[in-house]
């Protein structure tokens, strides 16, 4: 299938939309000058890519992420002519990537509850902070209603995203998707930067200078279709979306292999799967942070990419690093260069140090980045390559909106059925129930999950469900736990019972993916950090790197040796869902044979007192679902692993369930809202059609209700809309569980899997905000 881009709009540094934002970038203007909007204290340079054109109130009524994102979605959406199109809304998804969210929001609760208490702080505050509540926002400010997804892979979460809107075209869950990035200027980025010291003083200068980045904002879209809709309805095909590549470099919390194996495998596969080479690669447009590690290790990588040097530049070089947009605005700058043939140059700071650089590197002729001004030159296929903390790496390749009239180089691998991928193994904990075997019991017992009580302010206490930390250090190696916040060990945990329960050898390991979900991340280890900055003007270097929230799943890939394709998705309770088709989708791609699926979320003090501000949605005393008693959170873990099981490469492992169906829908309500139960239902439909079965076909349905009254309402609405058969059973899992967030999916389909009673099951997922995934499976 062909998958071409119709449209795209960006804001950042050097322009507030596409055209100005090119017209800047190939005149070699640089965009970097003074930060004027985040608080000094603990920040090594005042340096910044700051959007000018967007002022910053001190009491913003919506957050500034929010106000880039929306700049960028409608001109994207305006050059598409989506608007005239005549694709309904629910089948118009957005696949989003940002690695701060509403950082600045959360700022604000924060200092807030540092000054005055937490009982004085506005739960208004919290409504867009959750990374998912961007995406909620972004879809109904603009009425989508498809598929939503969040991805968070720190700076190559614009990548990820632009691969996995791919995706939801190429399985048809969604006809167009608008996939991008966005990220404002933080503190907490600002922060934690200066506490690794890897701040430039000066404008940043990669591949010449190379003493540290420069931090910027901005946003960027595509919209995704197929090739056969768009030119039916007369779109404009400005580019293709050839193939993505995604890998683990399983190295450093921080700082890249130095060897370049993981950067060079996620270019190869993007072009594996677009059927290219390395010789046919017309020009990188470069991750190019302008740091020491990042450069060298870039540029060795590009270097091995064919014999002869291919054209290079930087476009962090004039608009700063961008985080979570960059992927996707260095997308839309890699689809301009397709449009423009012509290469925007690399910024070479006036500096002596810059120059001779420069100078020497063009002496030297092993590499060739563009600088100098811009080149003109035939273009047909553009790599966009975006590397980022924690070894994880993604790759897009790009290509001329025509297809080429040559053979491809290289065969792509034939996309599998779905049914040649299936669920092996599965591993889990939920609080105090330290197995699936014990989850299993618990739900049958219908135990009580609480296990402490946790006090938020005088006379206020909640009860939560939490695992005992002895029991997750053991079996691990003390020298990773070291590195490890709690997110990391609950995560690490579970892998290593998935491994061990199931015979997992380290020859299987070596090219396993991970895919991460959770929806909240890693809350504690923010807190802590962003607390220190906030009360003594400097942040903790040992804790910044765990804030990202993809760092526990780097360090599972490096604690077991994973270097297969890598994601971390955010999309709330409902993240579980979306990790488990993507993992799906990247085997049958042939990216690998197997990947190793993480749900993973804390039940930790910082998220009990922020839920504590939404009166009745805590519990004070037990959990009964369906009675609007307020939930009990609890810290959950599951890992599933799935494999290709036919063909080469197939497991010897025999499948325990197999998904017949996903379901993803979203309503239009906006963040801390759930609206009513038709887009649960459109999600139900979706997983059923997919499977090929009617409800009455249906044995069990494993609920999500957890005991709020709007939630566990919208869900038991849009199963009696359904219309279940007699014999159709429902299980709550969570009132012997708690709420186990974005575990809960994998829980479900882990209790499937452990009772193996036959027939199949509906495992339903919502979430606040409004985004619904569901799966069908059977044994």
């Amino acid at each position: 299938m062909s998958i071409v881009i119709t449209g795209y709009g960006m804001i950042c540094a050097v322009g507030e939309d596409a055209p100005r934002v090119w017209q800047n970038l190939v005149a070699d203007r640089t965009g970097i000058g003074e930060n004027t909007i985040v608080p000094r204290p603990g920040v090594m340079s005042d340096r910044a890519g700051q959007v000018r054109s967007l002022p910053e109130p001190d009491r913003p009524l919506r957050d500034r992420s929010l106000r880039l994102g929306e700049r960028a979605l409608a001109e994207a959406l305006e050059r598409a002519g989506i608007a005239d199109s005549g694709y309904r809304t629910e089948r118009i998804g957005l696949s989003l990537g940002t690695s701060l969210g509403a950082a600045r929001q959360g700022e604000r609760f924060q200092r807030r509850w540092l000054s005055r208490g937490i009982e004085h702080t506005h739960a208004r505050e919290l409504l867009e902070y959750p990374l998912h509540a961007v995406a909620d926002s972004l879809a109904a400010q603009f009425g989508i209603e498809g598929p939503r997804l969040v991805h968070s892979n720190a700076c190559a979460a614009g990548s990820v995203a632009i691969a996995n809107g791919f995706e939801l075209v190429a399985d048809g869950l969604a006809d167009v998707v608008l996939a991008g990035g966005l990220d404002p200027l933080a503190y907490l980025s600002f922060g934690g930067f200066s506490s690794l010291g890897v701040l430039s003083a000066r404008n940043c200068a990669p591949y010449t200078r190379s003493d540290g980045i420069t931090l910027g904002e901005g946003a960027g879209f595509l919209v995704l279709e197929r090739e056969e809709t768009a030119r039916r309805r007369g779109a404009h095909v400005v580019a293709r979306l050839l193939g993505y590549g995604l890998s683990a470099d399983a190295y450093h919390p921080t700082a890249p292999d130095p060897r370049g194996r993981g950067a060079l495998e996620a270019m190869r596969q993007a072009l594996r799967m677009a059927g290219l080479d390395g010789r046919d690669v017309d020009y990188v447009n470069g991750h190019g942070t302008g740091t020491p590690a990042n450069d060298a290790g870039e540029i060795k990588t590009i270097k091995a990419l064919r014999d002869v040097p291919v054209p290079m530049s930087s476009s962090k070089s004039m608009i700063g690093h961008t985080l979570g947009a960059a992927g996707a605005i260095e997308a839309v700058v890699s689809v301009m260069t397709l449009e423009h043939q012509r290469i925007h140059p690399t910024y070479v700071p006036p500096d002596a140090t810059a120059q001779e650089s420069f100078a020497a590197l063009e002496a030297a002729g092993r590499v060739d980045v563009v600088g100098s001004g811009a080149r003109d030159l035939a273009v047909d296929v553009v790599v966009s390559n975006s590397f980022a903390f924690g070894g994880n790496n993604a790759s897009l390749a790009l290509g001329s909106p025509e297809p080429a009239a040559e053979t491809p180089a290289v065969r792509p691998p034939a996309v599998l059925p779905r049914e040649a991928v299936a669920v092996t193994g599965v591993a889990a904990l939920a609080g105090g129930a330290a197995s699936m075997a014990q989850i299993d019991r618990a739900v049958a017992q219908d135990a009580v999950p609480a296990t402490e009580r946790v006090g938020v302010w005088a006379g206020h206490d909640y009860p939560v469900s939490r695992a005992a930390t002895a029991a997750l250090r053991a079996g691990l190696n003390p020298r990773s736990v070291r590195r490890f916040d709690r997110l990391g060990l609950l995560a690490a945990h579970v892998t290593r019972q998935l491994i061990r329960d199931h015979g997992i050898e380290r020859g299987e390991l070596a090219g396993c993916g991970l895919i991460l979900a959770t929806s909240t991340g890693p809350l504690e280890t923010i807190q802590r950090f962003q607390g220190g900055l906030l009360t003594d003007g400097a942040g903790d270097s040992r804790l910044f790197p765990n804030t990202v929230m993809n760092a526990a799943a780097g360090h599972v890939c490096m604690a077991f040796g994973l270097h297969g394709p890598t994601a971390t998705i955010c999309s709330g309770w409902t993240s579980g869902v979306a990790a488990l088709h993507l993992a799906r989708q990247t085997i049958r791609n042939g990216a690998c044979s197997r990947v190793i699926v993480v749900a993973v979320d804390e039940a930790c003090d910082a998220l009990v007192a922020g839920y504590s501000r939404f009166p009745g949605f805590l519990t004070t005393d037990v959990a009964r679902p369906g009675r609007d008693t307020g939930v009990i959170l609890a810290e959950a873990a599951a890992a599933v692993l799935l494999e290709r099981t036919d063909g080469p490469g197939a497991s010897a492992r025999p499948p325990l369930v197999r998904i017949d169906g996903v379901g993803m829908a979203g309503g239009a309500q906006g963040p801390g809202r759930m609206g009513g139960p038709r887009a649960c239902l459109r999600a139900y439909r979706a997983a059923l059609d997919q499977a090929g079965i009617g409800p009455e076909d249906l044995s069990v349905v494993v609920s999500a209700a957890s005991g709020r009254g709007g939630i566990d309402a919208v869900e038991k609405q849009a199963l009696a809309e359904l219309g279940l058969g007699a014999h159709t059973r429902i299980l709550v899992p969570k009132a012997a569980t708690g709420e186990t967030q974005s575990a809960a999916p994998l829980i479900g389909l882990g209790l499937e899997a452990v009772r193996a009673g036959g027939g199949r099951a509906l495992i339903s997922g919502l979430g606040v905000g409004g985004s619904h995934q569901s799966l069908i499976v059977r044994p």
